[in-house]
């Protein structure tokens, strides 16, 4: 216990416990088995990460996992296999994260002061007792991804008082068990996304937060942005707070399946490929992001439960987001870990974002960019000019798909970019009124979970102007919410595609869904937000009788933001395939 690592190439091994005793065994590259912490010191790990939950047993679904018997009894072994601990209180009798800070069950109904109480005596007698068991943690934090609080109702942002006097009791007893040479932790999501990140300490330090050591973020591709806005984040957070910053929640997938936790339109917002060595690109990039903020103001990393095996028939993570085979040997992400600061690449490329594919009309002009972004393992992202082959013959005299193919100054792979050209089509009727809310939302129906959700219309003009604005509806809270919006249309028997485009932030738990209901069915679609581009999705419904149907969009998210526009619904037979 003491001073920080200079870099941590930590993991999260909550669900080890579980694994092995449901009959998971840890092999090495070759195959042979391997005690899971000798083995992954090894290969360059330095410290794991466990979760505390207060009292699992009133959870049956915990299997009584990561209560604070267990957590003794792993603890002792991650110290005595020469690793450092950072333990996670998250304060709750299972699962804590942006959209459920549920309080313990022995906590309901304490008073405010009382709670406080509370959330002081167990910080300070756990660490005790882990102390006293030769498993003190060398770090903590003081709850789990708090950005929209902990310890609901109490400590629910926007009441950043409440809040912060929560978080106190928790360093307090931190303190009073550790002495000054604990390292206390505050751990929030949105690793790429300065903007909440940058209001949430502001206004909980302006209502008192005590003094921390360390910011904790979680990043995951596919969820918090891009790794330039990773890059940017760690980089005004160490400026403004002058603290060191650690990833304490990362990973990324090694294939898709239909059971595995991410998906391909998931993979796509993370621009690796789903793969072994995909896997591993993401783990080495994010650490050479970390060390490069200035003054080794980032500290690394910690791999969100890499020690879990596919199994038939379960899916979730462990289908896909693990760092182990089936058979339970290591996978190529696990060399990742060997980093040290001194192999920090740097300047070096790690991504060549190709241009997205275009659709365009025969008899029509392709327009080619006049550049490619490169992304380099810093975390910058920079434009090189392309130069196209075939002279830059741009016209589109047939249907079909073509590839155009360029050169970019200092890459080796070549620049691609797919065309499809094909026929115009009329466009069936869209059958929503007002689908652009010109009267505003008159002819919608909508619902909000409080008055905390504000649905806001957003006027974007475009050419030629002055022509109408194109409106997009902005959806956010300051609290967890829900909210959804509506239109209910008169059709007959026949197939209906409805369709919109989404932007927005992702994070654990939005849930955003496209939907049509009625006529005697039911259908939506998932979908998977990114702030960078606009995503269209749709989903279609066959009306079996004449009737109503229902279409709209519904969101159930911690607080972030969502924007909609160009809802339509039409005939499916009818539209352009």
């Amino acid at each position: 216990m003491g001073e920080l690592l200079d870099f941590y190439k930590g993991m999260d091994l909550s669900f080890l416990q579980q694994c092995q005793e449901e009959g998971m065994v840890l092999r090495d590259f070759d195959g042979a088995p391997r005690d899971p912490l000798q083995l992954a010191k090894e290969c360059g790990v330095n410290a794991v990460r466990l979760r505390l939950w207060n009292s699992p047993e009133h959870v049956p679904e915990s299997g009584g996992y990561c209560s604070l018997p267990r957590t003794l009894e792993m603890g002792r072994k991650i110290k005595e296999a020469g690793l450092d601990f950072l333990l996670d209180f998250h304060y709750s009798d299972y699962w804590a994260d942006p959209a459920q800070q549920r309080k313990p069950k022995d906590w309901e109904g304490l008073s405010q002061e009382e709670l406080e109480q509370a959330v002081f005596r167990f910080t300070r007698d756990s660490l005790l007792t882990l102390k006293e068991g030769g498993a003190m943690p060398d770090m903590v934090q003081i709850g789990n991804e708090i950005r929209s609080g902990m310890l609901f109702p109490n400590g629910e942002a926007p009441d950043f008082r409440g809040l912060a006097r929560l978080v106190n009791a928790g360093i307090r007893g931190a303190r009073a068990a550790g002495g000054p040479g604990l390292q206390v932790m505050i751990h929030l999501d949105q690793g790429g996304r300065y903007f909440y990140l940058e209001e949430w300490f502001d206004r909980a330090m302006e209502n008192g937060l005590e003094d921390f050591d360390v910011i904790g973020l979680s990043y995951y591709p596919f969820w918090h942005g891009t790794f330039a806005d990773l890059k940017e984040s760690m980089e005004k957070l160490a400026a403004r707070y002058r603290k060191p910053i650690i990833l304490a929640e990362t990973a990324y997938a090694w294939r898709i399946t239909p059971q595995g936790f991410i998906d391909r339109a998931q993979e796509r917002i993370a621009g690796f490929p789903a793969s072994p060595e995909g896997q591993r690109r993401v783990l080495e990039l994010v650490m050479n992001i970390s060390a490069s903020l200035p003054g080794r103001m980032g500290r690394g990393i910690f791999y969100w439960e890499p020690f879990c095996v596919p199994r038939s028939g379960v899916g979730g993570w462990a289908e896909n987001m693990g760092l182990l085979r089936e058979d339970g040997s290591l996978m190529e992400g696990m060399r990742a870990f060997s980093f040290t600061r001194g192999q920090y690449r740097g300047g070096r490329t790690a991504k060549v974002y190709q241009p997205e594919e275009l659709t365009a009309p025969v008899g029509g002009e392709i327009s080619l960019p006049a550049q490619v972004r490169v992304l380099h393992f810093d975390g910058t992202l920079h434009s090189l000019p392309v130069a196209w082959e075939n002279g830059g013959e741009t016209a589109c005299a047939r249907p079909g798909r073509r590839l155009f193919q360029g050169r970019a100054e200092g890459l080796e792979e070549p620049v691609r970019l797919w065309v499809t050209v094909q026929e115009r089509a009329p466009q069936a009727e869209n059958l929503l009124q007002d689908p652009n809310w010109d009267e505003g939302f008159v002819r919608w129906d909508m619902e909000k979970s409080g008055v905390d959700v504000a649905a806001e219309l957003r006027p974007e003009f475009v050419d030629p102007f002055p022509a109408p604005p194109r409106n997009t509806l902005r959806v956010e809270s300051r609290r967890n919410f829900r909210f959804s919006l509506s239109q209910s249309v008169p059709v007959q028997p026949g197939r209906y595609r409805l369709e919109a485009e989404y932007q927005g932030a992702d994070t654990t738990n939005v849930d955003v869904k496209l939907f049509l209901e009625g006529c005697g069915s039911r259908a939506e679609a998932v979908v998977h937000p990114t702030e960078h581009e606009w995503q269209r999705i749709a989903v279609e419904l066959e009306a079996e009788a004449p009737g109503v149907l229902r279409a709209g969009l519904r969101i159930s998210s911690p607080p972030v933001y969502g924007c909609v526009r160009r809802f339509a619904l039409r005939r499916a037979e009818e539209k352009e395939e």
